[in-house]
């Protein structure tokens, strides 16, 4: 799962997406690092693999500006072990071939093979590995939305028939010249946390990344898990993405949730935030849910997730002082220094 910034308004928008990843990068993401702004009407992208640390150092990505941004700290599980798959091609944000839209995303498009298929011959596809065979689900998003737009839908429009057509979890966040001081976020189940204050919106992937500034923020809140979201300076529009999708009721059993994670840690001793999540997948998953194991996986790939809240019960665990919490620097994605969360007994 990435971590994600945007951001509307006059605060020095660089310093303020970077920090933002940067606090969210440990929870799972640091593999690569990408920011798109609009400066005077015009679209700029600076991007590179490896954490905000790195990314700052080798690029100019400090000496962007402007008004509206995103920002972009990439996971990905083949990554991770192989940097083949860590490119600097295959960071975000993603453009458009005529460079006037960016995109980034969260999550995962199942169906995007299908997709990729009936674009490559007609778009120029920079995430591409031919030796690998591997492109990002990201990149294809981007065109989709492109073609629609070019088609003469507005942008709102063109997100809709897009995430229409995709199967999973997912989070398109989109800028483009055409609309300078917007940002505009379709979601399904993805975590999503937007802030308003004055003359200024901001939207983060976990209430983390406005740590610095969540207290001169007017308005901090979740919106809906299938919504389009529209940031302008001050306000947050929210609408229903798609009417035909289906939220699910699941509560998480506290109870259950707790005795599970407990026994995995106290068997590791020590365990990543992303291990101990795959160790409880699905039928752990499913138990705390209350659901049997095919349910669970079946509604999984149909993009049911719960990342925020999954966190949130870990914060809860620590401050009952049932768990530690701290960030170690792992080699992931070819670069030494990652920092990801771990967790061990009290």
């Amino acid at each position: 799962m990435c971590q994600l910034a945007a951001y509307v308004g006059d605060r020095p928008i660089i310093p303020l997406l970077l920090r933002a990843l940067e606090l969210q990068e440990p929870l799972y993401a640091g593999h690569a690092t990408g920011l798109g702004v609009i400066d005077q009407g015009v679209l700029r992208v600076v991007k590179d693999s490896g954490p905000v640390v790195r990314v700052r150092h080798v690029t100019d990505i400090g000496s962007l500006k402007g008004t509206a941004g995103i920002a972009h700290s990439r996971y990905n599980s083949r990554a991770r072990d192989d940097p083949r798959f860590n490119i600097s091609e295959m960071a975000h944000p993603f453009l458009d071939d005529a460079r006037n839209l960016a995109l980034m995303h969260n999550g995962t498009i199942y169906n995007y093979r299908k997709h990729w298929q009936q674009l490559r011959d007609v778009h120029s596809f920079t995430s591409y590995v031919e030796g690998l065979d591997s492109i990002t689900d990201s990149e294809i998003a981007a065109h989709m939305l492109s073609d629609e737009l070019l088609g003469g839908m507005s942008i709102e429009k063109a997100l809709r028939a897009v995430t229409s057509q995709l199967v999973g979890g997912f989070l398109l966040a989109v800028i483009t010249p055409d609309d300078p001081e917007t940002v505009w976020i379709a979601n399904w189940y993805q975590p999503c946390v937007v802030a308003v204050g004055d003359d200024e919106a901001m939207f983060c992937s976990s209430p983390l990344g406005f740590h610095d500034i969540a207290y001169e923020m007017d308005r901090l809140f979740k919106p809906p898990k299938n919504s389009i979201l529209k940031l302008t300076r001050g306000k947050v529009e929210v609408t229903t993405m798609d009417s035909s999708r289906r939220l699910y009721d699941w509560k998480m059993d506290e109870g259950r949730a707790a005795d599970a994670i407990l026994q995995i840690v106290m068997k590791e001793k020590e365990i990543g935030v992303k291990k101990l999540w795959d160790a409880l997948y699905p039928d752990g998953w499913a138990e705390v849910f209350g659901v049997s194991s095919e349910s669970f996986r079946k509604e999984y790939l149909q993009g049911f997730r719960f990342v925020n809240e999954y966190f949130g019960f870990m914060d809860k665990l620590v401050a009952r002082g049932f768990l530690k919490k701290k960030v170690n620097l792992r080699a992931e994605g070819g670069y030494p220094e990652t920092p990801r969360i771990f967790y061990s007994l009290a």
